[in-house]
């Protein structure tokens, strides 16, 4: 839990600032590489945050 907010604060805070870059560029290919980078951010701190519960939740037994 404590991962929680400050990684959706970190992704959020990446996602604007990498957004903003790929927007104000307006190239296609960084459009698109910027896209596939913000993906791979986000699943990485999805598959954290389910390892980081179960290794908790493991614990606990």
């Amino acid at each position: 839990m404590n991962d929680l907010i400050p990684g959706i604060i970190g992704v959020g805070m990446l996602i604007l600032f990498v957004g903003g870059l790929a927007i104000s560029i307006g190239s296609v290919p960084f459009f698109v590489i910027t896209a596939i980078v913000l993906l791979m951010a986000i699943v990485d701190f999805i598959e954290t945050l389910v390892q980081n519960r179960r290794q908790q939740s493991s614990d606990q037994v």
